[in-house]
């Protein structure tokens, strides 16, 4: 039951950080604002540097997880590829399931 509600956890937060990348993407200043991908990935390393320095490891799993997604978003696979991996020892560290 802990595990499923560990995935669970991940999951939503996961589709938090995705919903929030696509409502910066569209309404950040009106419908016509346009929020560049490297300014996306730039505000997930940051959120993610700060949960380094104040949150759990569970928080850098999480917030690693948002990264990739904005180097997916970005078209970037390089990055995206090095923060999986990333994502992947920091949820280990957790002790979240990969």
């Amino acid at each position: 039951m802990k595990k499923f509600r560990s995935i669970a956890l991940v999951v939503g937060l996961v589709l938090v950080g995705y919903s929030t990348l696509t409502f910066l993407g569209t309404a950040a200043d009106g419908p016509r604002a346009q929020v560049t991908p490297t300014k996306v990935v730039d505000e997930q390393v940051a959120q993610y540097n700060f949960a380094v320095k104040a949150g759990t490891k569970r928080d850098q799993c999480v917030q690693a997880s948002f990264v990739a997604s904005a180097y997916t978003q970005a078209n970037d696979q390089p990055n995206r590829e090095e923060w999986e991996r990333i994502r992947q020892g920091d949820c280990k560290a957790a002790g979240l399931p990969q």
